[in-house]
C-alpha cells in the first residue's frame, strides 16, 4: 500500500488537535515524522516544544524553544517556557543569561529581579573518623610513625553576579589536623612529638556564559599550610640552664593552583574539558581531565557522570602518571536528589570541582565511595546537602630502619548549606 503524501496543512491542522487534547506523545511522533520529510514551521516547533516539556523531558524542549525563538523573538509565551526549561534541566546560568532577553512585562510575571550585590552565601562544615592504624612494636623494635589525631574543617563563601552572564565567586575554608609522631629509639625510649598543622584556602572563580550551553570557568586556589611542633635544640648542652634551648619547630609552605574548564551542552548530554596546574609541597602538578555526563529522561531526574583526569606529577624530580576515574549516577527521590559515586585511582594530590577540592592530605589516598545528598526547598532559594566519603589510604612508616606500609578507612561527613537570593 503506498504511503500517504504528507502536507503543510495536514500536520498543522494534526499537530493543533493534538496540542488541543494534550495527546504529547502522538503530537511528537507526527511532529518527527513532518521534520523527516523537510514540513517545518514556527507552529510546529512551539507544539513540539510544549510536548516536551508537558512530558518533562525539558532538554529535548530547549531545542524547539531557542528554534522558534529565532523566529519570534516577541513571543513571551516561548521566552517563558524556554526560561523554565533551562532553569529545570539544570542549566541556571542560560536562564540566567537569557533574562536580559525578556519583556519587562514577563519578568515582573516570573519575579526577575535586578542583580543584588550578594546572588548567594554558604557555609560548610566536615567531620571526619579513622580506623586505628598506629603500630605496636615489640620491645626491641625501632618505629617511626606519623598518626593523626583529630581533624576539623569549616568553610565559607559567596557569589556575586557581574552580568546576566557572568559570576564571580569565593570563598574561604580552614582545616585543623593534630597529628603525632611517634618515636621509638634504641633504648625503647618513646618520644612523641605533637604537631598542629593549619591549612587556610582562598578560593576565587570566574564563570561566563559566552553563548547558550557553553560556559567557561576559570579558578584559582591559593593555600597558606603552617605546620608546628617538634622541638629544635640549639646551643651548648651542659652549659647550664641558659645554655641549651629547644623551641617549636615551624614549617610554611605557600601553594596555588590554577584552573580552566569549558563545559557545552548538547540536547540531553553535557561535555567538558579541564585543566588544573598546580604546586603542592614545591613539586609540579598538571592535571587535564574531560567530563561526560548523560542525562537519559532530559531532565535532572536521573543522570550518568563520568570524569576521566590524568594526573602528571613531578616528585623529587621525578615523573609519575596515573589516570583518575570517577563515576557517578544521579537521581532524585522526592525533594531529595541522591549521587553515589566511586573514585578509582591514587588521587592524592588531586584537585576537583573546579579546582575547589584539594585531596592533599599526608597519607597515600587510592580510592573513594561517596554518597552525595541534596535538596532545594522554598522554590530552590535554600540549598542543602550532605555527602558521605569512605576513603583507602596508606600510611607509610619506618620501622627498624625498613619502609613499611599499612593500610586503613578514613570517614568523612561533610554538610552545608546554600541560599540563593
Amino acid at each position: 500500500m503506498a504511503q500517504k503524501n504528507i502536507n503543510y496543512p495536514d500536520i498543522d491542522k494534526k499537530t493543533y488537535s493534538q496540542y488541543l487534547s494534550g495527546d504529547w506523545k502522538e503530537l511528537i511522533k507526527t511532529g518527527k515524522h513532518s521534520l523527516k520529510n523537510d514540513i517545518d514551521f514556527y507552529y510546529l516547533q512551539v507544539r513540539m516544544g510544549i510536548a516536551y516539556y508537558e512530558l518533562k523531558k525539558y532538554q529535548k524542549a530547549i531545542l524547539f524553544f531557542e528554534n522558534a525563538r529565532k523566529l519570534n523573538t516577541k513571543d513571551d509565551l516561548i521566552a517563558e517556557y524556554l526560561y523554565y526549561s533551562y532553569l529545570f534541566s539544570g542549566r541556571s546560568s542560560d536562564a540566567r543569561k537569557l533574562t536580559k532577553e525578556l519583556s519587562l512585562k514577563l519578568k515582573a510575571k516570573i519575579g526577575i529581579k535586578v542583580n543584588p550585590i550578594f546572588s548567594a552565601i554558604n557555609i560548610g562544615f566536615r567531620t571526619e573518623n579513622f580506623e586505628n592504624y598506629k603500630i605496636e612494636p615489640s620491645l626491641s623494635d625501632l618505629l617511626q610513625q606519623n598518626v593523626k589525631k583529630d581533624y576539623s574543617y569549616f568553610a565559607f563563601g559567596a557569589e556575586h553576579l557581574i552580568k546576566n552572564n557572568q559570576k564571580l565567586s569565593w570563598g574561604y575554608s580552614k582545616v585543623t589536623v593534630n597529628t603525632t609522631m611517634f618515636d621509638i629509639g634504641d633504648s625503647n625510649e618513646q618520644t612523641d612529638d605533637d604537631w598542629l598543622i593549619k591549612q587556610n584556602q582562598f578560593y576565587f572563580s570566574y564563570q561566563n556564559q559566552f553563548q547558550y550551553g557553553l560556559n567557561l570557568v576559570l579558578a584559582a586556589n591559593f593555600l597558606n599550610i603552617v605546620s608546628s611542633g617538634g622541638t629544635i635544640s640549639s646551643g651548648t648542652p651542659g652549659a647550664g640552664p641558659g645554655g641549651f634551648n629547644n623551641t617549636t619547630a615551624s614549617y610554611v609552605s605557600n601553594n596555588i593552583i590554577g584552573y580552566f574548564g569549558l563545559q557545552k551542552n548538547i540536547s540531553n548530554f553535557k561535555v567538558g574539558i579541564n585543566a588544573s596546574v598546580s604546586n603542592l609541597y614545591e613539586d609540579f602538578q598538571f592535571q587535564p581531565g574531560i567530563d561526560f555526563t548523560w542525562y537519559p529522561l532530559a531532565n535532572t531526574n536521573l543522570y550518568l557522570s563520568t570524569n576521566a583526569s590524568y594526573k602528571i606529577e613531578n616528585k623529587n624530580n621525578q615523573w609519575e602518571n596515573e589516570p583518575v576515574i570517577k563515576q557517578a549516577i544521579g537521581f532524585r527521590l522526592l525533594p531529595v536528589y541522591f549521587e553515589p559515586s566511586i573514585t578509582f585511582g591514587n588521587i592524592s594530590n588531586y584537585t576537583e570541582s573546579n579546582a575547589f577540592i584539594v585531596n592533599n592530605d599526608n597519607d597515600v589516598i587510592k580510592n573513594r565511595f561517596e554518597l552525595l545528598a541534596y535538596a532545594y526547598l522554598f522554590k530552590s532559594k535554600l540549598n542543602l546537602f550532605i555527602k558521605y566519603q569512605n576513603y583507602s589510604k596508606t600510611n607509610t612508616y619506618m620501622l627498624n630502619e625498613v619502609e613499611h606500609e599499612i593500610n586503613y578507612k578514613n570517614q568523612t561527613i561533610t554538610g552545608g548549606i546554600k541560599w540563593n537570593f
